[in-house]
């Protein structure tokens, strides 16, 4: 009994990590529309306050897969404590369990893809804005 609760914990809290993290993606998509074209110093202004809260898609990125091993593991006690109570009945039996079981890895797997991928492109959003700003710098420097 005790098992099955933790089991279905992991799976909420993968859900929750799926909606907080879908959150700050939008967010920051909304936020880099508003970018400004400005000065480097509103260039990099803006650079440091749209870092913030994208350490939850890193932190999604490495943690998903391990809560969907951890759900899976779960998942397979359960199963073969079911199944010894029952008695072995034959492969298929097994193999449904199994297969069951499987799916909390693959749900971790492409949330933690997912989250990795909006990482990767929102940092390269920030080292595109900081080459722009130094650009500008470089700009201003050579003309005065």
């Amino acid at each position: 009994m005790a098992l099955e609760i933790i089991h279905k914990t992991v799976f909420v809290l993968m859900f929750l990590m799926f909606l907080y993290g879908n959150y700050i993606i939008f967010l920051k998509l909304m936020t880099l529309n508003k970018r400004p074209n400005s000065t480097p110093k509103e260039l990099f202004s803006f650079v440091e306050n749209f870092k913030k809260g994208l350490w939850f898609l890193d932190f999604g990125a490495t943690t998903a897969p391990l809560l969907g091993l951890m759900g899976t593991i779960l998942a397979l006690i359960i199963a073969f404590q079911e199944l010894s109570k029952k008695g072995l009945s034959g492969a298929s039996e097994i193999s449904q369990a199994i297969g069951l079981a499987l799916v909390a890895t693959a749900i971790g797997i492409a949330l933690s893809l997912w989250f990795y991928l909006w990482f990767k492109f929102f940092q390269y959003r920030i080292n595109h804005i900081k080459a722009e700003a130094k650009i500008k710098i470089l700009e201003a420097y050579s003309n005065g």
